[in-house]
């Protein structure tokens, strides 16, 4: 018999979450995105400068501008995506087109004492692009959701009585909208435990279940709209701030479902979104310590963002049973207002750190390094309404799933004149995730089960450019590849003093996407 396993730090938890750190996560990764230039040496460039990408990791690197620039960027991207499950293989391909930044630095010679240049910067850059599409199905290997919902239902101090509840009650209660749905779609049973909280009456409802299907179709992502402002210092100090202004507007539809063997089927469906704005601050400096050595270095601390959301859910449960409910349950019928669940809710991202070093030779050779180290655990979240208490649920998530994530860069660029260039870089970034990590339904409103645990990330670029009297013109390759595990529910039981955990699904994602920059410098 299961016996069904819960979270402590879930479990005294006060009330009901909208939201996880999977939902979260998103909002506190960056895509590789910026020029051509920056790309093809792998978003290494904080110490070299001289791009108008370098604002959004160290604003001092516009302070190296001694001209004026503006430019434009857009890529070609094609995502694929291989899940394997349970021997069972599902591919996905998806190609889009994308503006990816548009800047302009007006670099101001001021030669004034030790003040040699200030200089103004703006840029925009689509800094997450969350557009996918995702299948997979297999044989369920015996788990289920269904075993989850039922672990919500007979989760303690939670009331269920589904036919004496109105729907402004609803609202109001400690509760798991995922339970209240499959009660009233008639998946659930009456179970009874012993003392060992082990089940004695399994019910009518057989669980094991011999295939799922999942798929999910995602939209929008977050842009950026980045305000600089640097100095030059007797061309030995260099230092920049950078004001970020950030808008979020993702969306993303999807449907999971299992089939019994008999025609007895069920299918979940979901829709959520997240909307809304934040800002952030970001410092930086870059040093050339010896007068006659070109070798510099630099250090840039980013802000936490704050950002102010709102989140937007509904869900639907269809059953094709006999003795299940006809029809659609939806979570409209548990709310007040009649309308989508929606709350307002702020977000607070990590404190970010950057150090890096660079080194040319001559005209014809330019390396950088660098390094940038992020805490995830420090996220937290908190409802914007103050009759709810700020101390969400899901800021202990933040704490048992997340960690301190890492990214290496190195990059080179070659000059082959003084017209044309060779670039190359390689970008290491490390799970933001735990071994081990899950998403944790009770006590919260999301009927969304699944979640993705990334692992490491890799990106490797290459790029040529063409640098003209007034004109110049980029162009880079960058291939992404990451692994993940996919899981559409969490199930963790223990059965005769043994542990058993649903194997989820193994992801390869691979990205191919070319950049093309155009720009002037006068």
């Amino acid at each position: 018999m299961r016996k069904y396993i819960f979270t402590a730090i879930l479990m005294i938890a006060a009330t009901a979450s909208a939201q996880s750190s999977y939902e979260a996560v998103r909002l506190l990764n960056s895509d590789l995105v910026g020029t051509a230039r920056y790309i093809g040496m792998g978003g290494s460039m904080a110490s070299l400068g001289t791009d108008i990408s370098v604002m959004g990791t160290n604003p001092a690197g516009t302070a190296l501008y001694r001209s004026n620039d503006v430019m434009l960027t857009a890529g070609l991207s094609t995502a694929k995506n291989e899940v394997k499950m349970a021997g069972t293989v599902s591919k996905n391909d998806n190609t889009f087109f994308s503006i990816d930044n548009a800047g302009v630095v007006m670099a101001n010679n001021i030669d004034s004492g030790i003040l040699k240049f200030l200089n103004v910067g703006f840029n925009y850059k689509r800094r997450n692009n969350l557009q996918r599409e995702f299948a997979m199905a297999g044989a369920t290997g015996g788990y289920s959701q269904m075993y989850q919902m039922q672990a919500l239902y007979d989760a303690p101090d939670i009331p269920f009585d589904i036919a004496e509840m109105s729907p402004q009650y609803y609202t109001s209660l400690e509760y798991s909208w995922l339970a209240l749905l499959a009660a009233d779609g008639g998946l659930l049973y009456e179970g009874y435990y012993d003392e060992d909280n082990n089940i004695i009456d399994q019910g009518a409802l057989n669980y094991d279940s011999d295939y799922m299907l999942y798929a999910s179709d995602e939209q929008g992502g977050v842009d950026l709209v980045e305000c600089n402002l640097s100095c030059n210092l007797n061309d030995r100090v260099y230092l920049g701030v950078t004001l970020g202004f950030h808008s979020v507007d993702y969306s993303r539809y999807s449907y999971y479902g299992e089939d019994y063997g008999d025609e007895v089927v069920y299918t979940i469906y979901n829709n959520y979104e997240t909307k809304g704005s934040g800002f952030d601050l970001k410092l930086g400096a870059i040093f050339r310590p010896f007068e006659e050595s070109p070798f510099r270095f630099g250090i840039a601390v980013h802000t936490p963002t704050w950002y102010q959301l709102t989140d937007r859910m509904s869900a639907e449960i269809e059953g094709h049973k006999t003795d299940f409910v006809p029809g659609y349950m939806n979570t409209v019928s548990y709310d007040a207002y009649g309308d989508d669940y929606y709350v307002d809710y702020n977000l607070r991202t990590p404190w970010r750190y950057n150090v890096s070093a660079a080194y040319t030779f001559g005209n014809y050779l330019a390396l950088n390094a660098e390094y940038e180290y992020s805490d995830y655990t420090t996220a937290e979240m908190e409802y914007s309404d103050s009759y709810f208490p700020k101390n969400m649920p899901v800021n202990e998530e933040f704490k048992s799933n997340m960690r301190g994530v890492s990214s290496y860069k190195i990059g080179a660029e070659f000059k082959f004149d003084k017209s044309f260039s060779m670039r190359c870089g390689y970008n290491h970034v490390t799970t933001p995730f735990k071994k081990g990590a899950a998403k944790y339904m009770l006590l919260t409103n999301d009927t969304n089960t699944e979640y993705l645990n990334s692992l490491e990330t890799n990106n490797y670029s290459v790029g040529i450019g063409y640098r003209g009297t007034t004109f110049y013109a980029d162009a880079s390759f960058l291939f992404t590849v990451q692994d993940a595990e996919f899981y559409p529910f969490y199930d963790t039981y223990v059965e005769n003093d043994i542990r058993y955990s649903n194997p989820g699904a193994k992801v390869t994602s691979t990205t191919d996407r070319l950049v093309f920059t155009l720009g002037m410098r006068f």
